[in-house]
């Protein structure tokens, strides 16, 4: 009951006109199914078994004959040979030249049989053998008994490989125990492996690396250095002209009063500078909590939008408690946008989409909450307080240099009164040009290294934050662990219908699965490996001697919750048509047209509107989805149904009993 001979799963289906659109989507390098011909046989092999785990067969056969044909023989590659060969298949459908490699399996386990791959390939010998007499109308149980006995001594493994392959030859009494078996592995490993806490991670794209925001470079230009430098020397200069007058005049006084202005200029200087540099970094603070600077242009106006999304959606998300969403938002307007013009300077290249910086944007928004439910977002940082004593100094320097400077400058007056007047203009000149220009320097020095000091420890914290997400990512279930869990959900559906229309095993003569995403749910794959949904839309065919039992449910893969059924039953003269158009894009539509329903059209794993051209490797992997979902046996059934009505169950047994005449005769060769 794999998504193989009878679990038929149509994917990427929309109802209708519905465009099938995907919140996020996200193709994994790592864990695919890349394989080249240079390759070893040995990882021919390996991967050609991968596929057939995710029910791919073509793909599974073509690899694992070449891997045989290189010399990779073995029974555990014959053993999965077989099952290459007969998964998805009907007999008819078997060539000639499959039918001898399954005679040449089959002697090859002959002379092997201690080995339990050997044993293993013997079960499905002895499995074929008995299909005659689930054909026959008064089987043998004697002889089932004996099927029954081989299968069950096989490793669980095995046994569980060949339940998911050969189902379509299990059919009439072996149908009852096969489905026993398959239902309780089913309920089992729905679960098994930690699904709930890791079926997500599968969806989450590969987190890029965190960047160094570098800081905006030494903004100083020529007049910045000629103001601080021509400052000084006007200053030294005038200076030293009334000085030398007023030594000349009283030197003792003067002398005295220099020393004074010299003291209290140089603690003015230092405890100024201090000051004005706590009110300099206060400024900048509130600017970057405040003050919506105009958006970064990026690259991309894709990436920008994607930016602004991710930050109104987590900072949203992460509304601290008992927090007004408004003032939340209000608050923090400034620091998002600083923080989302940063993230877009720094992913800006071609390459990197939104979606990969999403871990980051998360982590900066519960840290901007951490430091808002803190107080530390609104707070004055420590490096912007000034002590009193700071200030106290400054005063009691300013006001020495204020009453000593003119007694000095009367020193010099009294000397030589024109020349002190000259000079003083100078020393006012000096002084203003000096400071403006040093002030300058000094402080775009300091928000320099500010910068510096916060980018390293911003970049440190970003580090540690992407470490634990990719720890939180390593887990991440394989394409193979996927596939099992979705081949569960199908076949605990399957009895559950069973069980609500009251039918055996037995009773079904076939059955198919239709499969689609929900619209805006999330995809992924790995490269060259089918797509894998977050929800799934799940429509169930029972086909039984009565009539037709259609079940259509959404299920939430992450959550392994179904929805509300919807249960539909009807004779199969009811179907009037059943049409499939293939394009050539890759599109397939069905249409199904019922007597008392209007028509049903689906659109099957193709192109949707906007969706960028196929590449190479999306067509392997549409190639794969195909495979794996089953989906030209569900047509075959379906179209079959619509020609032929309830008679196609009649020719269809005729044809396969056609066909098993040819098996059973090419595996006695």
């Amino acid at each position: 009951m794999t998504a193989g001979p009878q679990e038929k799963a149509f994917t990427n289906v929309a109802d209708g006109q519905a465009n099938v659109g995907f919140q996020a989507q996200e193709v994994h390098i790592e864990g695919g199914y890349h394989v080249s011909d240079e390759d070893p046989p040995e990882r021919q092999f390996e991967v050609g078994r991968r596929y057939l785990e995710i029910s791919a067969p073509p793909e599974a056969r073509e690899l694992i004959m070449k891997a045989v044909a290189r010399g990779y023989r073995n029974s555990r590659a014959y053993f999965y040979l077989a099952l290459a060969l007969l998964s998805g298949r009907t007999v008819q459908s078997l060539t000639d030249q499959e039918l001898a490699r399954l005679a040449h399996v089959r002697r090859w386990a002959a002379e092997h049989s201690e080995d339990p791959w050997a044993r293993g390939i013997n079960a499905v010998s002895s499995l074929l053998d008995s299909l005659p007499q689930t054909t026959a109308e008064s089987p043998d149980p004697a002889a089932i008994g004996v099927v029954v006995k081989e299968f069950e001594s096989l490793n669980p493994p095995l046994q569980e490989s060949i339940l998911n392959h050969l189902e379509v030859f299990l059919a009439g009494p072996h149908q009852d125990w096969t489905w026993q078996k398959t239902f309780a592995t089913a309920r089992r490993d729905r679960t098994a492996n930690d699904r709930a806490e890791r079926v997500w991670k599968f969806f989450q794209p590969k987190p890029a690396h965190p960047r160094e925001v570098p800081p905006p470079p030494i903004r100083l230009g020529a007049k910045d250095y000629l103001r601080a430098l021509g400052g000084s020397a006007l200053l030294l200069v005038t200076g030293l002209v009334v000085i030398r007058y007023a030594w000349a005049h009283a030197w003792l006084r003067s002398a005295g009063y220099l020393l004074a202005v010299l003291g209290a200029a140089t603690v003015a200087v230092r405890t100024g500078f201090t000051i004005r540099l706590a009110r300099h970094r206060r400024r900048m603070a509130r600017q970057r909590l405040t003050f919506t600077p105009r958006r970064t242009p990026a690259q991309s106006d894709r990436f920008a939008s994607g930016m602004d999304r991710l930050f109104d959606r987590y900072f949203g998300r992460y509304l601290p408690s008992g927090a007004a969403r408004e003032t939340w938002l209000a608050e923090t307007a400034g620091i998002r946008q600083t923080l989302r013009n940063e993230l877009v300077e720094l992913y800006r290249e071609q390459g990197v989409e939104a979606k990969h910086v999403a871990w980051l944007v998360r982590f900066l928004a519960s840290d901007v909450k951490r430091q808002w439910l803190s107080g530390e977002l609104t707070a004055e940082p420590r490096s912007c307080r000034v002590s009193p004593s700071t200030r106290i100094a400054y005063g009691s320097a300013v006001f020495t240099v204020a009453v000593a400077g003119p007694l000095l400058l009367w020193q010099a007056l009294v000397e030589a009164p024109f020349t002190t007047v000259i000079a003083t203009v100078g020393v006012v000149v000096g002084t203003r040009l000096a400071i403006r220009g040093w002030l300058a320097i000094l402080l775009e020095g300091h928000r320099h290294r500010d910068d510096l000091i916060r980018a390293r420890r911003d970049f440190e914290d970003r580090r540690s934050a992407y470490d634990r997400w990719v720890r939180k990512l390593a887990s991440k279930p394989t394409d193979a662990e996927m596939a099992h869990w979705l081949d569960c959900d199908r076949k605990v559906l399957v009895e559950d219908a069973l069980r609500q229309y009251r039918l055996a095993a037995q009773d079904v003569i076939a059955h198919a699965f239709i499969e689609a995403p929900v619209p805006r749910c999330k995809r992924a794959r790995v490269r060259k490996g089918p797509w894998r949904y977050s929800q799934y839309k799940l429509l169930l065919f029972l086909l039984t001697k009565d009539g037709v039992r259609q079940v259509k449910v959404t299920l939430d893969f992450e959550t392994m919750e179904f929805g509300d059924q919807q249960r539909l039953t009807y004779q199969y003269n009811s179907v009037v048509a059943a049409n499939v158009v293939d394009a050539r894009s890759g599109e397939k539509k069905l249409s199904l047209t019922l007597t008392n329903n209007p028509r049903d059209e689906l659109t099957i794993t193709g192109e949707w509107p906007g969706m960028p051209e196929f590449g190479d490797d999306d067509r392997i992997a549409y190639r794969v989805s195909l495979d794996a979902s089953g989906l030209e046996r569900t047509l075959h059934v379906l179209e079959g149904i619509a020609a032929e009505g309830k008679e196609w169950i009649t020719h269809e047994h005729r044809r396969e009993r056609a066909g098993l005449r040819r098996l059973v005769a090419a595996m006695d060769d």
